[in-house]
C-alpha cells in the first residue's frame, strides 16, 4: 500500500460511503418486509422514523462514494503516474493494478448509478404524504450495495498491489491495440466516420427525446423515460469512442494518440474532467429518470412530483450533451478556421 495522503482519502471516503450504505440497508431490508403506509401502529412509526434516518445515510454515502471516485481520476491522471516507473498518463497507472484499477471504476459508475435513482426516487418520495416509492427506493438500495461494496474491494486491491519498481509502457498499451497499422482508423470493426456519425446523430435523438419528455402531458407514462435512458447510455458510449478516436486529436495536436486519461492533464487544462463529467451526467439523468418513472407508474397512484423530476432529468440531459458537444468540437472548428483543413488533412 502506498500511504500517500490521495490514497488515504479515497480509502477512507470508500469507508465511510460503505458504513453509512451498511446502516441503512438494514433498514432497507425491514422496510421490505414490514412496510405498512396504511397502519397507525407503533412499530410501524418507529419504522418510518428509522427509514428517514436511513435516507441521510444514503446520502452521506453517496457523496462519500462520489467524492472518492473523484479523488480516485485525480490520483490516478495526476498523482499516481509519478509513482509509477514509465508511467506518463492513467494508462500507466492501470496497467501497473494489473486490471483491478479498471473493474474498480466500472463497478463505480454502476453504484453511482443505482445510488443516483434512488435520489431521484427519495427527492419524490419525500413529499408523498404516506412514502409511497419507499419499498422501490429500499430495493435500489440493496441492489446499488453489493456494486458499491465490489468497487471499494477492486480500489483497495488497486491501490494496495499497485506495482511502483516494475516499469510500465502505457504508449505501448494504446498503440498495440491497433496492429496491424490497417486497424487504426477503426475502433470495435467500425471506422472513425461512423463513431462521429453515431456521436452527432445521438445527440440530436437525445435532443428530441428530451424535448418531447419536457411537452408530454404526461411524462412518467409511455415508452419515453425508457427510450431517453437507453439513448443516453449508448450517446455517451459512442461520444466517448468519439472524442478518443478522432476529436481528442485537436486537444492533443497530434494524430492517433487514443488515451483517454491525457485529457485529464494540466498541459490540456483539465478539459478532461468536464467532458467525462457531462457524459457522467447525462448517464446518471438519464438512468434516473427510467427508474423513476417505472417505479411511479408501478406504484399505481399519481405523483405529481414524479412528473417534474422527470422533465428536470430530461432537460439536465440535454444541457449535459450541449456542453459535451461545444467541449469536444470547439477545438476542432478552431483548428479548421485557424488553418483551413482538418488534422487529418
Amino acid at each position: 500500500m502506498i500511504w500517500h495522503p490521495l490514497v488515504l482519502a479515497v480509502v477512507g471516503l470508500d469507508l465511510l460511503g460503505l458504513l453509512a450504505l451498511l446502516f441503512a440497508a438494514a433498514t432497507a431490508l425491514q422496510v421490505l418486509l414490514h412496510w405498512a403506509p396504511g397502519s397507525a401502529a407503533a412499530a410501524q412509526i418507529a419504522l418510518e422514523r428509522r427509514a428517514e434516518t436511513a435516507e441521510l445515510a444514503v446520502r452521506c454515502g453517496f457523496w462519500a462514494i462520489l467524492g472518492a471516485s473523484l479523488v480516485l481520476v485525480v490520483g490516478i491522471t495526476n498523482v499516481l503516474p509519478e509513482l509509477v516507473p514509465g508511467a506518463m498518463c492513467g494508462t500507466g497507472v492501470l496497467q501497473a493494478t494489473a486490471g483491478s484499477g479498471a473493474r474498480a471504476l466500472g463497478f463505480r459508475f454502476g453504484a453511482l448509478m443505482l445510488l443516483y435513482g434512488w435520489r431521484m426516487l427519495e427527492t419524490v418520495n419525500r413529499r408523498q404524504p404516506q412514502g409511497t416509492l419507499t419499498v422501490p427506493a429500499a430495493r435500489l438500495l440493496l441492489l446499488a450495495l453489493p456494486l458499491a461494496l465490489l468497487a471499494a474491494g477492486d480500489t483497495l486491491q488497486a491501490l494496495a498491489g499497485l506495482d511502483v519498481l516494475q516499469p510500465v509502457d502505457c504508449c505501448a498499451v494504446v498503440y498495440d491495440q491497433f496492429r496491424p497499422p490497417e486497424l487504426s482508423g477503426r475502433a470495435a470493426g467500425l471506422s472513425d466516420e461512423l463513431w462521429l456519425g453515431l456521436f452527432g446523430g445521438g445527440a440530436f435523438l437525445l435532443g428530441v427525446l428530451a424535448v418531447s419528455l419536457v411537452r408530454a402531458s404526461d411524462p412518467v407514462r409511455g415508452r419515453w423515460p425508457g427510450a431517453l435512458a437507453a439513448a443516453s447510455l449508448l450517446w455517451a458510449g459512442a461520444a466517448a469512442v468519439a472524442l478518443v478516436r478522432v476529436l481528442a486529436a485537436y486537444t492533443y495536436q497530434v494524430l492517433h494518440h487514443y488515451c483517454p486519461w491525457c485529457l485529464f492533464l494540466p498541459e490540456h487544462r483539465f478539459v478532461g474532467f468536464p467532458l467525462f463529467g457531462a457524459l457522467l451526467l447525462a448517464s446518471l439523468e438519464g438512468s434516473g429518470v427510467w427508474m423513476l418513472a417505472l417505479a411511479a407508474r408501478r406504484c399505481g397512484l399519481p405523483l405529481p412530483g414524479a412528473a417534474f423530476r422527470v422533465r428536470a432529468g430530461a432537460r439536465r440531459v440535454a444541457w449535459a450533451v450541449a456542453v459535451f458537444s461545444l467541449l469536444a468540437v470547439a477545438p476542432a472548428l478552431w483548428w479548421r478556421w485557424r488553418f483551413g483543413v482538418w488534422i487529418g488533412g
